[in-house]
């Protein structure tokens, strides 16, 4: 299993400050209620749309 790379990285925890890894767009996170914290999946979204490019090798066909 592959670890999922995000698009947006956190600048800053408590104001939930993100900023996006492609074209430098930043939006606060709004935070899941309750005491673990995390953001909500659509915080790793940029609001541009943008998507990381990954070069993967195709599979060789047998």
């Amino acid at each position: 299993m592959t670890k999922k790379e995000h698009v947006m990285k956190v600048v800053d925890e408590s104001s939930g400050l993100m900023e996006c890894l492609v074209c430098g767009a930043k939006h606060n996170a709004v935070m899941r209620p309750g005491a673990d914290g995390k953001f909500l999946p659509e915080n790793w979204e940029c609001v541009n749309k943008c998507k990381l490019i990954h070069d993967e090798k195709p599979s060789a066909k047998k």
